[in-house]
């Protein structure tokens, strides 16, 4: 029976040496040697990241020095535009092709009604003006700067938040902020001259365009991020998967 244990034991050891050696030795490199590639590629993360800092320190200089204008911030007035980008967003979750780009709405919602409730808040930092939005991403970028560097399951969930807070941004700049002129105009029908309604009305197109410029501007800005943290950080296995993803889209086809 003790035979029988021990030429157990031994089996089992030898197909964890096969599974070992067929994973490191498939590509010719030992344990040791795929540790220390694996070190090296640590380092060079750490080093592009370090190289990232002083660009991200200044666009969160820029971020900060201007300040957004939204025109009428009333609680009833957010509450009404909320309701409709909920009401739209639960539209789309009600069809399969564009469910995921609902719940993506949805909390992109809650995200901009964050971001309306900061927006003037603001903190000192060594005779510094800090604003919230500037805070705001400061997070967003340190957590895709974390996540490239160590890639590690848990700080996965954490990546979502940044498609959720670039769609909130822009949420804010082409619902919010244009709905917020109309509203401010409508209100002031009665109390401004007619002359001056109507120059504000002549340059909405420019501000809308605007609007939408700086929306689009926050996606540009937080999305690179997302993509850079989310397939950069193991770019032999975005390889990988992007062709064989590739591969299957050209066998259905065939079919």
């Amino acid at each position: 029976m003790n035979q029988n244990i021990n030429s157990d034991i031994v089996y089992s050891l030898i197909k964890i040496n096969l599974k070992t050696s067929n994973s490191t030795g498939s590509l010719g490199f030992s344990w040791k040697e795929v540790l220390m590639i694996k070190l090296v590629w640590l380092l060079v993360r750490f080093a592009i990241v370090y190289l990232l800092l002083g660009v991200i320190i200044g666009v969160l200089i820029l971020t900060n020095s201007s300040t957004p204008r939204f025109f009428s911030l009333e609680v009833d007035f957010i509450g009404w535009i909320s309701i409709f980008w909920c009401v739209v967003a639960y539209v789309l979750v009600r069809f399969e092709p564009t469910k995921e780009v609902g719940k993506l709405l949805f909390v992109s919602t809650l995200g901009a009604l964050v971001l309306l409730m900061y927006i003037k808040e603001h903190f000192w930092l060594q005779d510094m003006r800090i604003h919230a939005w500037t805070a705001f991403l400061a997070v967003i970028f340190a957590i895709s700067l974390l996540f490239f560097i160590l890639p590690h399951r848990n700080l996965k969930p954490l990546l979502f938040l940044l498609p959720v807070s670039a769609c909130s941004w822009f949420l804010a700049w082409v619902g919010y902020r244009p709905a917020s002129l109309v509203i401010e105009i409508l209100g002031a029908k009665g109390k401004l001259p007619e002359e001056n309604i109507k120059k504000v009305i002549e340059f909405m197109p420019e501000i809308f365009l605007s609007c939408l410029t700086s929306g689009a501007f926050m996606v540009c800005l937080i999305m690179p991020f997302y993509i850079f943290a989310r397939w950069g950080h193991d770019p032999k296995g975005t390889y990988q998967s992007l062709t064989k993803r590739l591969r299957q889209i050209r066998n259905a086809r065939h079919f």
